[in-house]
């Protein structure tokens, strides 16, 4: 018998910690799950820590990182090596042998070499914060406690496929307005102040005497020409601040709140969302997690602040005994749909597929909004250019036809 220290929530949703005594990791996570204790974190007293952090795996695990489509192939591969009814640690060793990228080879070996030093796969990939979330480590502690860990990991397979198809197709559809704006900008600031400034200069000698739209391009123009270089870090300094406030939890949720306020963009955040909470929460509640420990999960796994703290809000009253479907319906910004369907699967007691089959449709929603959202938002973009493009070509063709016009016989 080993004695092992962990940290582990309580159904009350509750951080504690203490020690166990059991032959293995994965049998102290089973008798402290018999306890109604989720464990978080275990490791061996004293011995078995020290042993992987001497060898140099952990800290080596620590700056690991792997892409979301890496980690999601590494992870539906060892689903597949562990249905196919191979024990854990041959099953990390066919991935690692026969993947090509170095980077989940590494991975492999690195889990394995875990594994070996007696620690359990969940608490293995925890070494991997950089790859690994919450959601990773949950549902595998639950499948080792369980004995279904081939079920758990083919249920995130599923659910990181998913979610890395529904982000490709965001960030596929952003391509194209990105490039649009990124070159009209371009083009504008370099006709703006290096072309149109030397063409006009050869009109008139008295800016005075420029029309209005002429004045202000030329105004424009001799500021950046003055202060090009100051206003450029400037605005470089800007976007490093804003882009290190952005993630600290206030920043977040400014953003956020802006991204669910902004017109056509909001309906493909919430809907994704939505998608997200779902999913999520289905797959752990299928897999045997308690619907608060799910909760705090699930939290955390929305990228978006503003409805995390939706949830925090639901989690809150699912703690004093409400249901979760009331406790959604108060929180005020989740679908109807979804909460309808909460209600059902609470009444029915097939929560866990009824969350599943609503995420299906959110995930259909969500290509239908963002498809609009593509069908609109290039055109306004094209709009916008076009009013940029119009107001610099009237600033530099007002000049002339006032000359054409005051000269006789023209």
């Amino acid at each position: 018998m080993a004695r092992f220290q962990y940290k582990a929530i309580t159904r009350s949703a509750e951080t504690v910690k203490g020690q166990i005594e059991a032959e293995s990791a994965q049998a102290a996570t089973a008798l402290l799950a018999e306890r109604g204790l989720f464990v978080d974190e275990i490791a061996r007293d004293g011995t078995a820590v020290e042993a992987v952090e001497a060898n140099g795996t952990a800290p080596k695990g620590k700056r690991l990182r792997l892409s979301d489509k890496d980690r999601a192939q590494f992870v539906r591969q060892l689903a597949t090596a562990l249905q196919a009814q191979l024990p854990l640690m041959s099953a990390l060793q066919v991935v690692g042998e026969q993947n090509p990228r170095a980077s989940l080879k590494a991975m492999a070996a690195r889990t394995r070499s875990i594994v070996q030093g007696g620690e359990s796969l969940s608490h293995a990939f925890g070494h991997f914060d950089a790859v690994f979330d919450r959601l990773h480590t949950s549902m595998v502690a639950v499948g080792e406690a369980s004995g279904t860990l081939d079920k758990s990991m083919t249920q995130l397979a599923q659910l990181d496929e998913n979610e890395l198809e529904i982000r490709s197709n965001i960030y596929t559809a952003a391509i194209y307005p990105a490039f649009v704006l990124g070159l009209g900008v371009v083009s504008a600031v370099i006709v703006a102040t290096w072309i149109l400034p030397r063409i006009l200069a050869t009109i008139a000698a008295d800016a005075a005497v420029l029309p209005w739209p002429t004045q202000v391009l030329l105004a424009v123009s001799k500021y950046f020409e003055l202060s090009g270089i100051p206003v450029i870090l400037a605005i470089v300094a800007a976007c490093w601040f804003l882009a290190r406030w952005r993630r600290t939890a206030a920043g977040r949720y400014f953003y956020d709140r802006i991204e669910l306020k902004v017109p056509f963009l909001a309906r493909v955040q919430r809907k994704w969302g939505m998608a997200r909470f779902a999913r999520t929460l289905g797959t752990l509640a299928g897999g045997g997690i308690n619907i608060l420990d799910s909760l705090q999960i699930v939290r955390n796994t929305l990228g978006n602040e503003v409805l995390a703290r939706q949830v925090d809000a639901a989690l809150r009253r699912v703690r004093t005994g409400a249901s979760l479907a009331e406790s959604l319906r108060q929180a005020g910004r989740f679908e109807p749909l979804l909460v309808q369907i909460v209600a059902v699967g609470e009444e029915t007691g097939n929560l866990p597929e009824m969350l599943l089959a609503v995420a299906e449709a959110f995930d259909r929603e969500t290509q239908v909004a963002i498809r609009r959202f593509m069908a609109i938002f290039p055109a306004l973009l094209v709009l916008l250019l076009a009013l940029v493009i119009g107001f610099i070509v009237a600033a530099a063709l007002l000049p002339i036809v006032e000359i054409e016009t005051a000269i006789p016989g023209f």
